[in-house]
Protein backbone atom coordinates (compact mmCIF):
# COMPACT_ATOMS: atom_id res chain seq x y z
CA UNK A 1 0.00 0.00 0.00
CA UNK A 2 1.53 3.30 -1.05
CA UNK A 3 0.99 6.76 0.41
CA UNK A 4 -1.58 7.56 -2.27
CA UNK A 5 -3.93 4.68 -1.49
CA UNK A 6 -6.04 3.59 1.48
CA UNK A 7 -7.11 0.04 2.23
CA UNK A 8 -10.57 -0.70 3.58
CA UNK A 9 -10.40 -2.90 6.71
CA UNK A 10 -13.76 -4.51 5.90
CA UNK A 11 -13.30 -5.65 2.28
CA UNK A 12 -9.51 -5.04 1.88
CA UNK A 13 -10.03 -3.04 -1.32
CA UNK A 14 -7.34 -0.44 -2.07
CA UNK A 15 -8.69 2.91 -3.17
CA UNK A 16 -7.00 6.23 -3.98
CA UNK A 17 -6.43 8.59 -1.06
CA UNK A 18 -9.26 11.10 -0.82
CA UNK A 19 -12.08 8.73 -1.67
CA UNK A 20 -15.21 9.37 0.45
CA UNK A 21 -16.88 5.94 0.11
CA UNK A 22 -15.38 2.48 -0.47
CA UNK A 23 -16.43 1.25 -3.91
CA UNK A 24 -16.91 -2.38 -2.81
CA UNK A 25 -18.54 -2.38 0.67
CA UNK A 26 -19.71 1.28 0.63
CA UNK A 27 -18.04 2.09 3.97
CA UNK A 28 -17.78 5.82 4.67
CA UNK A 29 -14.19 7.11 4.73
CA UNK A 30 -13.37 9.98 7.12
CA UNK A 31 -10.00 11.78 7.16
CA UNK A 32 -8.42 13.66 10.07
CA UNK A 33 -11.05 13.08 12.74
CA UNK A 34 -9.85 13.02 16.33
CA UNK A 35 -11.11 10.44 18.83
CA UNK A 36 -14.19 11.43 20.82
CA UNK A 37 -12.44 10.99 24.17
CA UNK A 38 -9.68 13.40 23.13
CA UNK A 39 -12.25 15.96 22.00
CA UNK A 40 -14.13 15.67 25.31
CA UNK A 41 -10.93 16.04 27.34
CA UNK A 42 -9.90 19.12 25.38
CA UNK A 43 -13.41 20.55 25.82
CA UNK A 44 -13.17 20.11 29.58
CA UNK A 45 -9.69 21.65 29.58
CA UNK A 46 -10.95 24.69 27.63
CA UNK A 47 -13.85 25.21 30.04
CA UNK A 48 -11.53 24.97 33.06
CA UNK A 49 -9.06 27.38 31.48
CA UNK A 50 -11.83 29.88 30.76
CA UNK A 51 -13.22 29.50 34.28
CA UNK A 52 -9.84 30.09 35.90
CA UNK A 53 -9.10 33.05 33.61
CA UNK A 54 -12.48 34.58 34.44
CA UNK A 55 -12.17 34.02 38.17
CA UNK A 56 -8.58 35.31 38.27
CA UNK A 57 -9.44 38.54 36.44
CA UNK A 58 -13.04 38.75 37.77
CA UNK A 59 -14.16 39.68 34.27
CA UNK A 60 -16.69 37.71 32.22
CA UNK A 61 -15.47 39.12 28.90
CA UNK A 62 -11.95 37.80 29.55
CA UNK A 63 -13.43 34.39 30.26
CA UNK A 64 -15.35 34.41 26.96
CA UNK A 65 -12.30 35.56 24.99
CA UNK A 66 -10.11 32.87 26.57
CA UNK A 67 -12.79 30.25 25.91
CA UNK A 68 -13.19 30.97 22.19
CA UNK A 69 -9.49 31.64 21.67
CA UNK A 70 -8.61 28.32 23.28
CA UNK A 71 -11.17 26.48 21.15
CA UNK A 72 -9.71 28.01 17.99
CA UNK A 73 -6.11 27.15 18.94
CA UNK A 74 -6.87 23.62 20.17
CA UNK A 75 -9.03 22.82 17.13
CA UNK A 76 -6.15 23.82 14.87
CA UNK A 77 -3.70 21.70 16.88
CA UNK A 78 -6.00 18.65 16.89
CA UNK A 79 -6.43 18.89 13.11
CA UNK A 80 -2.66 19.02 12.74
CA UNK A 81 -2.03 16.04 15.04
CA UNK A 82 -4.73 13.80 13.55
CA UNK A 83 -4.35 14.85 9.89
CA UNK A 84 -3.07 11.41 8.85
CA UNK A 85 -5.80 9.44 10.67
CA UNK A 86 -8.21 7.62 8.38
CA UNK A 87 -11.44 6.03 9.64
CA UNK A 88 -13.69 3.61 7.82
CA UNK A 89 -17.29 3.55 9.07
CA UNK A 90 -19.28 0.57 7.88
CA UNK A 91 -22.87 1.22 6.89
CA UNK A 92 -25.61 -1.17 7.93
Amino acid sequence: MSNHTVQCPFCFKESPHGVKICTVCHAKVVYGECPVTVAILFGIAVMLLAYFAGSWTENFIVSVIVFFGSIFILKYQLKKVYADRILFIQRD
